[in-house]
């Protein structure tokens, strides 16, 4: 096992975006269970260790990632602003979408009281969003969702980490 879990590790740096498990797999030519071990192994060692580097799962892919412990470091070094260069009205729409995904344009627009063209755009570039299907419905409207690149961006696992609505408020 120790070696397949410094494969992993390789596999891991060497990638700048985040790996499928469904890749990792394919390419350590193991089976799921073997692959999870693997992955549970290199977190706990890193973990054990307090390393600046740390494994985060985000859905069903896999990154290194910098410990949550530098994140100040990071964005000072980075001249990374919190907002990630979204202004207030583009995340309130990326808010939006985050918590009553799928949604469409229009039910956007209505629950914000203004058109959020530009908002949506902007985010489909920076791929923090997408558009999966559409409504079954007159005009077949787009239903947009988050990203794994959204869950990267914000730090989140999965949307079950998104803070409860009523801790916002």
């Amino acid at each position: 096992m120790t070696e397949i879990v410094r494969k992993l590790e390789v596999l891991l740096f060497i990638t700048r975006e985040p790996l499928k498990k469904k890749k990792i797999q394919s390419l350590l030519g193991v089976d799921p269970k073997t692959a999870h071990n693997a992955i549970e192994i290199l977190r706990k060692e890193y973990r054990q260790d307090g390393k600046g580097i740390t494994v985060k799962e985000f859905g069903d892919e896999v990154q290194l990632s910098t410990n949550d412990l530098y994140a100040d470091l990071v964005i000072e070094a980075l001249a990374l602003s919190d907002d990630k260069g979204l202004g207030n009205a583009t995340l309130e729409v990326l808010s939006i979408i985050a918590y009553q995904q799928p949604i469409t344009k229009v039910q956007i627009d209505h629950l914000r009281g203004v058109n959020s063209d530009y908002s949506i755009r902007l985010l489909v570039e920076k791929d923090l969003i997408e558009s999966v299907s559409h409504l079954d419905t007159i005009g077949s409207p787009k239903l947009y969702t988050t990203t794994g690149k959204f869950l990267r961006t914000f730090n989140l696992e999965t949307l079950n980490d998104l803070p409860e609505v009523e801790a916002l408020r």
